[in-house]
């Protein structure tokens, strides 16, 4: 075996450069090297020290126990090994909130509940995106969602961003323009009432037992969504001193979701796991519904921009996961609610009668700034009934991946057994194999 190499010890001038650095870096020093970066400026230091107060820092080495390796640091002066840490962290942190999102869809899945559970899906477009970390809002949409019962509302608003970092105005212009086109200063429709805006959030998020249910957004988008939620707060304490300064709001991973709702379908059936988390974003990607109508707000309609509209992304979100989903639930598209109304074509889609339905009507706190989805009811869920199954022979594939793409030779209805047999092909409220409208459709 090779000889150990002895300790170094602490020497009193190591012992006076360790106890000076913390307050020459809260003086603005910094030392990427660490003590060898401190030894230029603690030398003169040292020398004018006297004799008595040298023995003090001698006496400290003496006493100490050996040497102690100077911790490496990053150019800004962070310990290199409190990084590694901090990064450790966040991926334990990332791996807790995906957890969180299992544990959930399988705890209502065991429950019986999952299909009937709304889910919150939120989008956010910004002003600018700052190198400081800064992503000030300007446009939201959230709608709330269920594999049963698919859209039953919905919020946007536009947002007054605030006074945005000086140095970034053109930022900021070349970003609108290229994007969402919603001017960063002086438009009409933006919302400046945060206490407002955040208020109608919680109450649209507000559950039975007091609680706010989380939202769900896109991976890709999660800093950004976590960032204006801590925003919106920080700018309601600025407007009311006796606001609540802690922050309500949870961001899960819709990624995550989508793959559990799927996945939770039939979990024997290993053809329903998407093979990695890319595929599942690569599905959001694609925008299949972007260009349906009633997609996007009245104003991105106007100016001609509806794919960058926060309104439609939602939309998109939600129509994806019925079209990849509802299928291997048994479950119907209803027009507007699981899939736009206008995706149907001529001649090639069986469509029922409408089916109608005894509910009780849905007890809510959301305040009525939140708007109905685009048929204009308001939604309650809808249970499953006796199943009827349809013969649908001659049906052509449609452009989806799931149910709209046609592929079930047959599906089960959740209404009453029909005393007539369905009407032959023709226009529908929206594509698919099976679409319900509701009696005020």
């Amino acid at each position: 075996m090779p000889p150990k190499k002895k300790q170094k010890k602490e020497n009193g001038f190591m012992v006076f450069m360790k106890s000076m650095k913390p307050q020459l870096e809260a003086k603005g020093h910094r030392f990427p090297r660490g003590l060898t970066d401190v030894i230029p400026i603690c030398s003169p230091l040292w020398n004018e020290l006297s004799s008595e107060e040298k023995a003090k820092y001698h006496q400290k080495a003496k006493d100490g126990v050996g040497f102690v390796k100077e911790e490496r640091c990053d150019t800004r002066g962070v310990p290199l090994n409190l990084k590694a840490k901090e990064e450790q962290k966040k991926v334990s942190e990332k791996d807790e909130l995906l957890q969180r999102v299992e544990d959930m869809v399988s705890y209502l899945a065991t429950q019986g509940t999952l299909e009937n559970h709304y889910f919150y899906l939120v989008h956010f477009n910004i002003a600018v995106a700052t190198t400081e970390g800064e992503y000030p809002p300007c446009e939201i949409a959230i709608v709330k969602f269920s594999l049963l019962d698919g859209i039953a509302r919905y919020y946007h608003e536009f947002i007054e961003p605030g006074q945005i970092r000086l140095g970034y105005a053109h930022e900021a212009k070349l970003h609108s323009e290229s994007t969402h086109q919603i001017p960063t200063n002086g438009f009409k429709l933006a919302n400046a009432n945060y206490l407002a805006i955040t208020d109608n959030i919680k109450k649209m998020l507000l559950q039975s037992d007091g609680g706010i249910a989380p939202l769900f957004v896109v991976d890709e988008d999660k800093i950004k969504a976590v960032y204006i939620l801590d925003w919106f707060v920080k700018k309601c304490c600025q407007m009311n001193e006796t606001y609540d300064t802690v922050n309500p709001f949870k961001c899960y991973s819709l990624n995550k979701l989508f793959y559990e709702l799927r996945r939770h379908a039939d979990l024997n059936n290993p053809s329903l796991r998407f093979a990695s988390p890319a595929l599942v974003a690569d599905h959001f990607g694609k925008g299949m519904f972007y260009y349906s109508k009633n997609m996007a707000c009245q104003w991105h309609v106007d100016e001609d921009n509806v794919t960058f509209c926060s309104l439609t992304r939602v939309k998109n979100y939600a129509y994806t996961i019925s079209d990849l989903c509802c299928e291997y639930y048994d479950l119907s598209l209803l027009p507007n609610r699981h899939c736009p109304a206008d995706v149907a074509d001529d001649n090639r889609y069986v469509v029922l009668p409408k089916v109608a339905k005894k509910e009780e009507p849905e007890v809510s706190n959301t305040p009525a700034v939140v708007k109905k989805s685009d048929d204009e009811e308001e939604s309650t869920p809808r249970l499953p009934k006796a199943p009827v199954a349809v013969n649908l022979k001659g049906v052509v594939p449609g452009i989806g991946r799931g149910i709209l793409s046609g592929s079930m030779s047959s599906i089960q209805s959740p209404g009453p057994s029909q005393a007539t047999p369905p009407p032959p092909a023709g226009r529908g409220r929206g594509r698919g194999l099976l679409l319900i409208s509701d009696e005020s459709d």
